[in-house]
């Protein structure tokens, strides 16, 4: 199992090196470019995104089960609330990085 993934935070720029036992989710692909963060409702999340709310269906996991390259949802701080998520991007997981 992994140690240690980074992600990259879309929405704001910033980088996280989180644990393996860290929430996450797997969206849909049409989620780009949120403005903000994405709120979670059951098993949808919706956010905004061109102007536009957007709502789609999610899946939970752990973050030990990311690969380099994919873009996930993650809890990051500073935390509003437990249904606040932010897209990222991981980055490297055990120091091994995503193929450019």
């Amino acid at each position: 199992m992994p140690q240690l993934i980074r992600v990259r935070d879309v929405a704001r720029g910033g980088q996280y090196d989180l644990g393996p036992s860290e929430p996450m989710m797997r969206g849909p692909y049409d989620l780009f470019d949120p403005v903000g963060p994405v709120r979670q409702r059951g098993a949808l999340v919706d956010w905004l995104e061109a102007g536009v709310i957007r709502s789609a269906r999610v899946n939970p996991g752990l973050l030990g089960d990311a690969h380099p390259g994919e873009r996930i949802l993650v809890r990051l701080p500073p935390h509003a609330s437990d249904d606040e998520w932010w897209l990222c991007d991981v980055e490297a997981v055990d120091g091994v990085a995503a193929a450019q």
